[in-house]
């Protein structure tokens, strides 16, 4: 393992007592215990717990006992042991994914390209289900946990059939798993091209986000096409479909996500 600071070291101490006074006190379901447990004895990854909530560590534990909760109590359809049938689709098609270029800050970008999502083939279920492999592997991405993930969503083309899929319940779902259970840091999210509702949604949402996740989301509409986008990513960076000038088919990242369906 690397080389740690004083205030890693200390923390991890700290942490590891947190943990093992939650074991010792019989709290949880037996495969929640089970796979705290098994982070706890794996200080690489308990590691990136603690650097990606910068050494604060009650905020690491409670993202550790959340990523727990809602993988095996909460949303256990969310993280299925083998990878949905429909990620190949999604990524192949570049539907969603990771981008290779990073921005100015070092930081990944994903991107989920919404005019070509058919819900009536993958649904919002799924494509959590899909996320979730993705969060599991970019946790050991050095960039992504040294310097942030920003994401970019195109909703040119989403219209009332996606829609349907924006239930309460199904928002929360996404927002508890990737807001509140990773410890990956957001650092933006930005919607191009938004249809009118995209807004009162994020009104309604706008009481489960975290405070700082509040401050990282921007939406604009069609009439600003990717301006908003491209005043925060270089367009140098981006690939057309989302105004860039790269090639939709070499600015995707097939080596991280390709494990994922091979």
């Amino acid at each position: 393992m690397e080389v740690l600071t004083r205030e890693e070291r200390d923390g991890m101490v700290e942490l590891k007592g947190l943990i093992k006074g939650f074991l010792n006190g019989g709290e949880g379901s037996k495969q929640i215990r089970e796979y705290i447990t098994s982070v706890s004895e794996n200080d690489a990854l308990l590691l990136i717990f603690l650097k990606g909530r910068k050494c604060r560590v009650n905020h690491a534990w409670e993202t550790l006992k959340r990523n727990a909760v809602v993988r095996f109590n909460e949303y256990p359809e969310s993280f299925p042991v083998a990878v949905p049938e429909c990620t190949y689709l999604l990524l192949k098609n570049g539907v969603f994914g990771i981008l290779k270029t990073r921005d100015n800050l070092g930081r990944r970008i994903m991107f989920l390209n919404g005019g070509k999502w058919e819900p009536s083939e993958v649904s919002l279920e799924d494509i959590s289900a899909v996320g979730t492999h993705l969060m599991d592997k970019l946790l050991l991405d050095e960039d992504v946990m040294n310097n942030g993930l920003v994401s970019v969503i195109d909703c040119e083309g989403m219209g009332m059939k996606h829609l349907k899929e924006y239930s309460l319940n199904g928002m929360l779902r996404l927002i508890n798993i990737f807001c509140y259970a990773y410890p990956i840091p957001f650092k933006g999210f930005y919607f191009a091209n938004a249809p009118f509702y995209c807004r009162y949604i994020y009104k309604i949402l706008t009481p489960f986000l975290p405070k700082k996740l509040k401050e990282r989301i921007l939406i604009s509409a069609s009439d600003k096409q990717f301006e908003m986008i491209h005043e925060n990513i270089s367009p140098q960076l981006l690939p057309k479909f989302l105004g860039g000038v790269q090639e939709n088919e070499t600015a995707f990242d097939r080596d991280i996500i390709k494990p994922l369906y091979s």
